[in-house]
């Protein structure tokens, strides 16, 4: 349907008409990398809390440790 159009674009396309577009020299526009950027930034950002707060707590542990003796 996209080559009878004058100026055929791929808008959010799947993984298949993206495939066709690049072949066939299409734009292709997808506005849906922000919800993509969100699905990988949220688990980094995630691990990165849990190992700066493992970090903070061994830190307090061995201050702890330290002023016991």
């Amino acid at each position: 349907m996209l080559t009878l159009v004058g100026h055929p674009n791929a808008v959010n396309p799947d993984l298949g008409l993206r495939a066709e577009a690049r072949k066939r020299g299409w734009p292709v526009y997808d506005f849906r990398s922000g919800r993509r950027a969100t699905l990988i930034a949220l688990p980094i950002a995630a691990g990165a809390g849990a190992v700066v707060g493992g970090v903070a707590a061994g830190v307090a542990l061995q201050r702890r440790r330290a002023a016991a003796r």
